[in-house]
């Protein structure tokens, strides 16, 4: 055991500690303010019951903990309450006081599910959703007036970069990714870079309000199509629209936007080779610790250094 290893005592007690916590808020709710309690009872210690880590729990003790927390669902938890919840805690206590305990593992251990955006609403594929046996009602998995930044950033994959052209007005960075959301419209991606200042990294994921969403100092071509539970997204960008604005770095990144706010995600190197050096010669990608991805643009990729080394060619 290393020092940031709990005792097997803590990883046992707590999610049952959280629940008679939970517990004992629920017992004494009451007046004016019984809903609010109530809410913030099953938003903080119930959700925090049902946390990943209590999956490290022996299975009988779990097992005691799911029906504590169904049992108290039963008690407590109106309809109202439970679709003002955060999606995720709203699935898990959904799918405790729904008794599946293997469903609800499942759903508790899921890192971060994808998404289905259809007429004009949105849900999170968790475990169970609109799967025949169980009979699961669609809104406890629905996203309402919530931001999804860390799952969507998680399943944002690479498939490849590569560079295309045979001229110089003819080059391009080519660069597909998978966006973990089915239904997704090409109206609602676009793909492009910014300018980073010298020595500065690409800036972190993000989520604004889509009304508020800035402009790429330069856009790229976009593609997209439907693949199952994902959409495929490919984007061109012309080299030519870096190289003509002077030596530097960008950022590649994308933007997302679904219901209200707009997701700014920096894109990612593929796993494996790629290709890193394009043309013209002297740009290139580069990336670091976190794998995002900058466009490096030295000057002779410039028409000044194009300039100059077609000089120093004639002087010879």
């Amino acid at each position: 055991m290393n020092e940031t290893t709990p005792p097997a005592a803590t990883l046992v007690s707590e999610p049952a500690e959280c629940v008679a916590a939970a517990a004992r808020i629920l017992a004494s709710a009451d007046g004016p303010d019984r809903d609010e309690l109530v809410f913030g009872a099953f938003a903080s210690e119930v959700a925090e019951a049902l946390q990943p880590h209590a999956l490290a729990v022996d299975a009988g003790e779990r097992a005691k903990c799911w029906t504590a927390v169904a049992e108290l669902a039963d008690a407590h938890l109106s309809e109202e309450l439970r679709l003002r919840l955060p999606t995720e805690p709203r699935v898990r206590v959904s799918l405790a006081q729904h008794r599946d305990h293997a469903l609800l593992e499942a759903a508790v251990a899921l890192e971060a599910p994808g998404f289905l955006l259809e007429d004009g609403r949105l849900f999170a594929r968790y475990p169970g959703f609109r799967e025949e046996p169980h009979g699961l009602a669609d809104e406890w998995f629905e996203v309402v007036a919530e931001q999804v930044t860390v799952p969507l950033a998680k399943g944002l994959r690479p498939r490849y970069l590569v560079w295309t052209g045979v001229r110089r007005s003819d080059y391009c960075l080519e660069y597909s990714f998978f966006v973990p959301v089915e239904g997704l419209g090409a109206e609602a991606v676009r793909v492009g870079v910014d300018r980073l200042a010298k020595g500065r990294s690409p800036r972190k994921r993000r989520a604004v309000e889509a009304a508020s969403a800035p402009a790429f100092d330069v856009d790229a071509a976009v593609e997209v199509r439907a693949e199952g539970a994902v959409t495929v997204v490919t984007a061109r960008l012309r080299t030519e629209e870096l190289t003509g604005r002077g030596a530097g770095r960008w950022s590649l990144r994308a933007r997302v936007t679904l219901l209200g706010f707009t997701y700014d995600l920096p894109l990612k190197a593929p796993r494996g080779y790629f290709q890193r050096l394009g043309m013209p010669i002297g740009l290139a990608v580069e990336y670091g610790g976190h794998r995002s991805l900058a466009v490096r643009v030295d000057e002779r990729a410039t028409w000044r250094g194009l300039s100059r080394l077609r000089v120093l060619d004639f002087r010879k």
